[in-house]
């Protein structure tokens, strides 16, 4: 399925979209009914991965103007939630050679899993993107609509969300990690403290500790592995997702491994140069979504000569000094060549910034 962004459909069937409320799409669609097609980047994911936890699938095009906008505010969501069991799926709709797309969500900094050809049963009935669906923790459709008007639902169905650590189940013996496991900033403590538990003289306690133990460990080499695997392609989301796995994971054999990993990045002085330029990237094309959300809730993507008039002299500093540092970082990259445009799009005086 090939979908054309908002700005280039026909004004009729523009209206009809955005005017219509999230309920007079399909809701019964649910995460059973996902076809993740063709990997592009970020971490793999499967269909079946996607059980018992909140997921949020967003329709996307490297054409979009709106869609480009929106891409560093799911970021924003991926790197707040994903330790609470958000999983983040961009699931591009334009067509085009995988490469490019990939390019285009490493320039925009997108760490989370972008996937190409994505559908969803019965989930046809939109003609414009970004669309975004949001599914809770059972798979049921709780949003549909805009991705910019999805936060509080997205919030909300974390916060209501189990561990998805525990595939559904309810520990009895060990209840106390039904709920601590809801953040994986328990993770480590908890495997220490299951793994001690393994050997347990009451059956129970025993055979909940070792299915904890294995699914935390699961859990922690399946975060490495999908680092490791990101890094040429996406080295700020590989680099971001070892450190998360090295932190969650503290004090245990994954933990160390993935702290080892880090280590060895770090000496590698092309890998740190591309981290650094795409982190800078990201935040700059942060600053331009910021700009088009402050004309509007639903931006066109466009920047006009009106908005650039109108961008305030400190927000233009700000951006010209990130730009610059780019340039300073990795000169003649394509990440140098991308802030350029922004650069000329926005009027930046590079040369004056100090």
């Amino acid at each position: 399925m090939v979908l054309r962004c908002w700005t280039c459909l026909a004004v009729v069937v523009l209206l009809a979209v955005v005017g219509r409320a999230a309920d007079e799409f399909n809701m019964r669609v649910t995460t059973a009914g996902i076809q993740l097609g063709g990997h592009v980047s970020g971490p793999q994911v499967t269909a079946e991965s996607l059980a018992h936890r909140v997921v949020l699938l967003e329709f996307w095009g490297v054409n979009c103007p709106p869609c480009l906008a929106s891409m560093p505010k799911l970021e924003e969501a991926h790197k707040e939630l994903a330790p609470q069991g958000l999983v983040v799926i961009g699931a591009h709709a334009q067509g085009g050679p995988a490469a490019a797309v990939r390019k285009t969500a490493a320039d925009l900094g997108v760490t989370f899993t972008i996937v190409e050809q994505a559908t969803v049963q019965g989930g046809g009935d939109f003609r414009g993107i970004p669309h975004c669906m949001l599914f809770d923790h059972t798979g049921t459709c709780v949003y549909r609509g805009s991705p910019f008007r999805a936060h509080d639902a997205i919030l909300a169905a974390v916060r209501a969300a189990p561990s998805p650590i525990l595939a559904g189940r309810t520990l009895e013996k060990l209840a106390a990690f039904n709920e601590a496991l809801r953040n994986e900033a328990a993770y480590g403590p908890a495997l220490r403290k299951a793994a001690a538990l393994t050997g347990s003289k009451d059956a129970a306690t025993a055979e909940e500790a070792k299915f904890v133990a294995g699914k935390l460990e699961a859990h922690g080499r399946r975060m490495l592995q999908d680092g490791v695997a990101m890094k040429e392609a996406n080295p700020l989301g590989a680099a971001d997702l070892v450190h998360r796995c090295a932190v969650a994971f503290k004090g245990s054999d994954v933990g160390a491994e993935a702290a080892a990993t880090l280590r060895g990045w770090q000496k590698d002085k092309a890998f740190q140069t591309a981290v650094k330029a795409t982190q800078q990237l990201a935040k700059l094309q942060v600053l331009r979504a910021n700009v088009l959300k402050a004309f509007g809730d639903e931006p066109d993507g466009e920047i006009t000569p009106q908005m650039v008039k109108a961008v305030p002299a400190a927000m233009k500093r700000q951006m010209a000094e990130v730009v610059r540092g780019i340039h300073k970082t990795a000169p003649g990259s394509e990440t140098a060549a991308t802030a350029g445009k922004l650069a000329v799009e926005f009027d930046l005086d590079v040369a004056a910034v100090p």
